[in-house]
């Protein structure tokens, strides 16, 4: 049943935004699975794994980062827009050609330092599972470089469609 407001059916997901989730819940899932079972592993015998800490921190870093872009896509960051309501339209296009400046150098400056660890962790492995920091590094310059693609699409692409 929906209210007569609402649409009959929610738009289709694209195939990557499905993934993306689908990653997201995978990784939520290994997370609490390696969590819970260290818990119960401590309490009941007085130790647990350190491989889970290990494993739970990198999941978190990539769900994070996933979820980061995910919120990216559907333009839910959080905004502050008090000033930006009380201007006038003009304004309010050079204050949002501002904002997508400063948030492309911004995003840049990241690209740059995510790739540098990247590199950086190609030769540098954790002290537990052993796997390439660059990994964990990875999912920074995944999300910084997505980020930057959704920001080029959203000021030029979508604005040039907006004008035909």
């Amino acid at each position: 049943m929906h209210t007569p407001d609402a649409p009959a059916s929610a738009p289709r997901k694209p195939p990557i935004r499905k993934a993306a989730e689908a990653f997201m819940a995978a990784t939520l899932a290994l997370m609490v699975i390696a969590v819970f079972s260290n818990v119960v592993l401590r309490y009941a015998f007085g130790t647990g794994l350190v491989i889970y800490e290990e494993l739970s921190r990198l999941l978190f870093i990539w769900l994070v980062c996933m979820g980061t872009v995910v919120t990216a896509y559907d333009r839910r960051h959080l905004s502050f827009d008090l000033l930006v309501d009380r201007v006038g339209p003009r304004t309010r296009a050079a204050m949002g050609a501002l904002a997508a400046l400063i948030s492309a150098i911004v995003l840049g400056m990241v690209v740059k330092g995510a790739w540098d660890q990247v590199i950086a962790g190609l030769h540098s492995y954790s002290p537990v599972i052993g796997y390439p920091l660059a990994i964990a590094a990875g999912a920074t310059l995944f999300m910084a470089a997505a980020m930057e693609i959704l920001l080029f699409k959203q000021v030029v692409l979508d604005r040039r469609r907006d004008r035909t």
